[in-house]
């Protein structure tokens, strides 16, 4: 079946000189797999450079209900990034956010608020101006609701944050992994924060990346089958 859709492309693995499978995350169909062929095509109907981490897409595809990976039919991009690409802060928070994505979304079920999640953030990083060191840790925060792992933020200040109760707490937990009061406190900052305030959030890069560091713990913790995101320690020296 011809089907068509939004996509926003996760990952992709080259299968042959001239063909690729790309994972898609689409808006009706949730996570896909796709075998793109004719990359090096000298038609340049497929081109390889579209394939970067987070690009949007419009998708025209065979469908198979019964089969694991489908078939592209056409493809453009939804929406053409002006700074990203040639941004190294705005790329490597991409190519953060890609893998990550790539870990944690496994399933095809359709998530329309994940997906209008996703597709937002990409274009907000794109077109921002201000508040671009502290994007991935919002991205990062915010993703948590979606993935079913959200705290509720506290109304209290002084708080600890329980990872593994997910909850913010005035006692000190009675294990390791729990967040001190000021980073529970930036945390919850975060939790409540829109993109376009994120320039408000004054970090050094040492408070940046341990922060980074706790949240992937938390998520970690909860999705154990998390694997090593290799964009990380770039992230970490291009915001310290």
């Amino acid at each position: 079946m011809i089907v068509k859709t939004r996509a926003i492309l996760l990952h992709h693995v080259r299968y042959s000189d001239n063909s690729l499978i790309a994972h898609f995350y689409t808006r009706e169909y949730g996570r896909l797999p796709v075998m793109v062929k004719g990359i090096s095509s000298k038609k340049g109907s497929t081109k390889y450079p579209y394939f970067q981490p987070l690009h949007i897409f419009n998708l025209e595809l065979y469908h198979y209900e019964n089969r694991e990976i489908h078939n592209l039919k056409e493809l453009n991009l939804s929406y053409i990034p002006g700074n990203i690409p040639g941004d190294i802060r705005r790329s490597s928070i991409a190519l953060f956010m890609g893998e990550l994505l790539n870990n944690i979304i496994r399933e095809e079920d359709v998530n329309l608020a994940l997906y209008s999640f996703i597709e937002t953030s990409v274009i907000s990083l794109d077109e921002m101006t201000e508040g671009i060191s502290n994007f991935h840790l919002w991205f990062l925060v915010t993703l948590t609701a979606y993935a079913g792992l959200g705290p509720t933020p506290s109304s209290k200040s002084g708080s600890y944050f329980d990872m593994a109760s997910g909850q913010f707490t005035p006692d000190q937990p009675m294990h390791p992994d729990y967040l001190e009061p000021y980073s529970a406190g930036l945390l919850n900052r975060l939790l409540m924060m829109t993109a376009g305030e994120l320039a408000e959030l004054h970090l050094t890069g040492e408070e940046r990346s341990e922060l980074l560091n706790r949240v992937l713990k938390y998520y970690q913790l909860h999705l154990p089958g998390i694997r090593h995101i290799r964009s990380l320690q770039v992230l970490k020296e291009i915001f310290r």
